[in-house]
């Protein structure tokens, strides 16, 4: 796959009135396939970082945003608004099986990129873990891009 877009990622995770945000500024490809929308993009694992993997973020006809995300700490998470999905998060310790509870999907891709915001919650075992949200901002590139990621 061509990568010939530029992708912007911020997650926000907030625990116990404590919020950590990442961003991650990337090459990625896009593409759309039977009313589908695919974004995939290549990400280092922090554990080993010669090692690159990739995640995708489909995003459904219906609005659902399902995200695909490989390396050492792999996982399926179903984000559909106002449904709370079972998803296993695998690491390298062991499997967890979460809850995730979306609130709101703001989805304004188009065929040459846009932007898509989701909130959502996670819970172990029906307790509360985190609330997060996840904004991608996606726009042609002109020429390739390098990964880089922060950490505030």
């Amino acid at each position: 796959m061509e990568e010939n877009y530029i992708l912007s990622v911020t997650g926000k995770q907030t625990v116990d009135g404590q919020s950590d945000t990442i961003e991650l500024k990337t090459s990625a490809s896009y593409v759309t396939k039977n009313g589908n929308r695919y974004i995939t993009y290549k990400e280092y694992d922090a554990n080993c970082p010669n090692q690159v993997f990739r995640t995708t973020v489909k995003i459904d006809k219906e609005g659902i945003v399902t995200i695909l995300k490989g390396g050492t700490e792999r996982h399926h998470l179903v984000l559909e608004k106002g449904v709370r999905h079972k998803c296993e998060y695998y690491t390298s310790f062991g499997s967890l099986s979460l809850g995730i509870y979306t609130d709101s999907v703001r989805n304004e891709l188009d065929d040459n990129g846009g932007e898509l915001e989701v909130h959502y919650s996670i819970d172990i075992q029906a307790e509360l873990a985190s609330i997060n949200e996840l904004h991608l901002k996606l726009k042609e590139a002109n020429t390739n891009v390098h990964s880089t990621a922060n950490s505030q």
